[in-house]
């Protein structure tokens, strides 16, 4: 409901419910309908498997170290996949986009 809905960017209720208003956008007045712990489960869970096309870890997917070639890295975009270091070719590159998001031309964006 209402309550639950503010500007994504700065948090303001009041101004963001008059703007969502004026393009036909209507809100409830009403709570939530469930307990929000449990409206989400999958939120607080975080992507933990290697998604690379052949997966190089003798661990497999599952298996993630904080550096080195087995550090998992999460797409910087959706974060929705994952890529061992190795299994990408990432030697030095602090963020990586999966090929939904980098686009099936580029493959893979590093940066």
């Amino acid at each position: 409901g209402i309550h639950c809905f503010s500007c994504p960017h700065c948090g303001n209720v009041f101004r963001f419910f008059l703007e969502m208003l004026s393009m036909g956008i209507r809100i409830p007045r009403r709570g939530p309908l469930l307990d929000r712990r449990h409206t989400f489960p999958a939120v607080s869970q975080r992507h933990r498997r290697c998604d690379a096309r052949e997966c190089l870890c003798p661990g497999g997917r599952e298996q993630a170290e904080n550096q080195g070639p087995w550090q998992l890295l999460l797409c910087a975009s959706c974060a929705a996949e994952g890529t061992h270091r190795l299994c990408s070719s990432l030697e030095s590159t602090a963020s990586w986009e999966c090929s939904s998001c980098a686009g099936p031309a580029t493959g893979k964006r590093q940066s």
